[in-house]
């Protein structure tokens, strides 16, 4: 017999008394390779360009640089504003069936084409004249469509 500590001793497993083995419920687990996947994600941070804010084309109180619109808006002004609402993808019914029409086109076009202004202004011009407002929005519209 081999002495207790001696390296031969650790290669072979524990002696159990006769009958006294341990009970083994399950296969041994296959040897499995264990990898590692690593993912990298890189997030570029967007570049925002803001372009400098422009004017609008022509003045408030412009309205005799196109005669026609203002013709159109002292005879007719129902007219223009459904023009001016389907030329905006708005569709015509728009201005029939929303109160605040005339108001919400200004702040789109004023937002779509970057032109300097706020909330507020868009407000007091039409409520101080709503006119004015119209036939300045048909120019702006005609500038746009001239220049793009």
């Amino acid at each position: 017999m081999a002495h207790p500590h001696s390296p031969d001793q650790a290669m072979y497993p524990p002696a159990y008394p006769p009958g006294q083995y341990p009970v083994v419920n399950q296969q041994p687990a296959p040897y499995a390779q264990q990898t590692t996947n690593t993912t990298v994600v890189v997030n570029q941070q967007p570049v925002v360009v803001e372009k400098a804010q422009r004017n609008w084309s022509s003045g408030l109180f412009g309205c005799f640089e196109d005669c026609g619109s203002l013709f159109t808006g002292l005879c007719c002004p129902y007219m223009l504003l459904t023009d001016v609402s389907s030329r905006m993808g708005e569709g015509c019914c728009f201005p029939c069936c929303c109160p605040g029409a005339l108001l919400g086109l200004r702040i789109k076009l004023r937002v779509q084409e970057n032109i300097q202004g706020s909330l507020f202004d868009d407000y007091c011009a039409v409520e101080c004249c709503p006119l004015c407002v119209l036939c300045q929005l048909a120019r702006e519209l005609n500038h746009v469509q001239r220049r793009g």
